[in-house]
């Protein structure tokens, strides 16, 4: 290099400093963070320790009261164990089906392809158009689950109307809503298996059941705790179906966290948005706690 040759800056650092631009293409994911998920969490906190006026606005500081009145509500234990239940059965059904659904598609059925748009329709609808036609399929004596069970000889039950019933309508609708996405899962789970790994096993005499236990699903274990825990979370949010099937009924058996928020903030005329931040709190402890358990109990590999 000869004395006096000057080199030229490299632009990106004379201007965004020794890292170059890359630190500032996070910011507008930092603010939207901040805007639409952190600040809503602090005010959320903040309308926890407040009582509301009539028209919602925040009046008077009573520190833990709201979380006081309701862990000491005789309704408190049932909303957590339905809001659970409903969660964890449309999670398994959706799940199982799916993974059902994907292992017998990966052979060359006849109608394959015609199958695979089918079992991909539900991803498409929203909850509530789902639970309309639900609301149709649980009539009690029109709807075609109870005609079903008429052929064979057996009384449908008032499928809204009793409360267990009731329970695994809505866990049914919610699978239903559900299966969509996680069959779209589980099919490209399926179609990014090593052929080399099957054939191997195939060759080991390993075939039908025994493959696919053995073989395929602990291939397919990252997809389907994926599965686990975004079907989980987004079955303790269920709502539009309780709105649309039950309401809440009967007897509030089927009223979960996010229905009851929705009674207190915005369904029963006078919004007490004290008490519905406190339920939002311990709805977002709830999922916190539930994922890290689904993620101690099936997100180790297993080591050999």
């Amino acid at each position: 290099m000869r004395m006096g040759t000057r080199i030229a800056p490299t632009p990106g650092r004379h201007r965004f400093g020794k890292n170059g631009i890359g630190p500032w293409l996070v910011v507008p994911a930092i603010a939207l963070l901040l805007i639409f998920v952190i600040w809503p969490l602090i005010r959320t906190v903040q309308l926890s320790t407040y009582t509301s006026d009539l028209l919602g606005n925040p009046t008077r500081f009573v520190g833990f009261d709201n979380y006081i009145a309701l862990f000491s509500s005789p309704d408190f234990i049932r909303t957590v164990f339905v809001t659970i239940v409903i969660a964890l059965l449309g999670m398994a059904m959706a799940t199982t089906t799916a993974v059902c659904a994907a292992l017998l598609l990966r052979s060359r059925l006849l109608g394959g392809r015609v199958f695979s748009i089918v079992f991909s329709l539900p991803f498409a609808y929203s909850a509530a158009s789902a639970s309309v036609v639900f609301a149709g399929l649980f009539a009690p004596s029109v709807g075609i689950l109870n005609v079903i069970l008429g052929y064979f000889g057996v009384d449908g039950p008032d499928w809204l109307t009793n409360p267990f019933s009731a329970i695994w309508a809505i866990a049914i609708a919610t699978a239903w809503y559900e299966f969509g996405f996680a069959f779209l899962v589980m099919t490209a789970a399926v179609r990014g298996l090593a052929p080399e790994v099957i054939e191997a096993a195939q060759l080991d005499g390993a075939g039908g059941l025994r493959l696919a236990w053995r073989v395929l699903i602990p291939l397919m274990r990252p997809s389907i705790l994926f599965l686990t825990v975004t079907q989980t979370i987004s079955g303790l949010q269920t709502f539009a179906q309780i709105q649309v099937l039950t309401k809440g009924g009967p007897a509030g058996s089927t009223t979960t966290f996010v229905y009851r928020l929705y009674q207190l903030a915005f369904g029963n005329g006078v919004p007490d948005f004290g008490r519905a931040s406190v339920i939002a709190i311990v709805l977002v402890l709830l999922v916190t706690l539930i994922t890290w358990i689904q993620f101690r109990l099936f997100g180790r590999e297993k080591t050999s």
